[in-house]
């Protein structure tokens, strides 16, 4: 008998502590406030250490995205306040720097009259930027810049390769993915648990609260040898890809379209990678100067006006503190005249 309420007792208390949480949950997660459903969910509600070691660039990054998936420093983005969403992939994202070093940080300090959006997301091509109106910035009340700045190129060198992408759709590549990442961006507690891990790593130095990122573990691959070619070499020797520079163009039309709907105003931006000039990123960066200058907008032709070259990057696609240093400089002064 007294075995019996022994168990009885471990039961009660266990049946309380689960409706507990049950009931933390339901009032303190974002289930019921989620205008997303379960896309995006892998971008929202993050608070990550990474460490790292890359051949010329090692340290560790404190990386945090607010429940609307914008990168953030110290507090989420009030989005009434948002005058410029910069969106890209993970070169905008720049989550192996920390948010100091960023891009879009340092252009958001330099512009005090400005309110900049951190809004890059790994692997996010131009059909992502295009489908981010109807699966994300619509989702967001409160949500009116006058400005969205693209930063593309890298991850369209695949775009007559692939046509559609899980990424570019906000969810993951199968339906336990979604599952997962869903479960761990709405859950109060786990973004406790987000938080404990990675503050365990900054306050005590205890390893296993941090992501350790390595060659095994990245889709970003160490540069097999020193070579950079210019947009000018480039130029001299190659020609634009016409199939690839036709279907370029028509999305730059829808995507300029959706910002237009949205009564902003579209920035392009043009990229190099680690390597320099390709044939895709030559043709990419060629069909966004010629839309700008159909359309009447601003295009920075960083792809082949900036001084980038191969210890800038700290892999085949990213810049390293460095080079993102030289990037804002010459954006800032790019934006001067454009969005003041």
């Amino acid at each position: 008998m007294k075995i019996l309420n022994f168990f009885k007792i471990i039961f009660i208390n266990i049946l309380i502590l689960f409706t507990l949480l049950f009931v933390i949950e339901l009032f303190f997660g974002t289930w019921f406030k989620n205008n997303f459903s379960y896309r995006l969910s892998s971008e929202r509600n993050i608070y990550r250490v990474y460490k790292f070691n890359f051949s010329n660039y090692k340290g560790e990054s404190l990386y945090k995205r607010d429940t609307n998936a914008f990168r953030y420093n110290k507090n989420p983005i009030n989005v009434s306040d948002v005058d410029i969403v910069f969106t890209g992939g993970s070169t905008t994202n720049q989550k192996f720097l920390n948010y100091k070093d960023t891009i879009v940080n340092n252009l958001d300090n330099h512009f005090v009259k400005k309110k900049f959006v951190n809004a890059g997301i790994d692997g996010l091509s131009i059909r992502g930027h295009i489908n981010s109106f109807n699966f994300w910035f619509n989702k967001i009340d409160d949500l009116k810049p006058k400005f969205y700045i693209f930063y593309l190129g890298i991850n369209d060198q695949n775009l007559l390769k692939y046509k559609k992408k899980s990424v570019d759709e906000f969810q993951e590549s199968d339906f336990k993915g979604n599952i997962r990442e869903y479960m761990e961006s709405n859950s109060f507690l786990y973004k406790r648990i987000r938080l404990l891990k990675a503050n365990l790593y900054l306050k005590f130095n205890i390893q296993k609260g941090a992501n350790i990122i390595n060659k095994e573990n990245v889709v970003y691959g160490e540069r097999a040898e020193k070579k950079f070619i210019t947009f000018e070499d480039f130029s001299s020797k190659n020609k634009i890809n016409n199939l690839y520079f036709n279907e370029y163009s028509l999305l730059l039309d829808l995507l300029t379209e959706k910002v237009e709907e949205q009564n902003a105003k579209p920035i392009y931006i043009t990229q190099i990678s680690g390597y320099g000039m390709n044939t895709e990123l030559f043709s990419a960066a060629n069909a966004i100067m010629d839309h700008c200058q159909n359309r009447n907008l601003n295009c920075i032709n960083l792809a082949k006006e900036i001084n980038l070259n191969y210890d800038d990057f700290y892999d085949e696609l990213h810049l390293n503190p460095k080079g993102s240093l030289k990037a804002y400089s010459f954006i800032a002064k790019k934006l001067q005249k454009i969005i003041n």
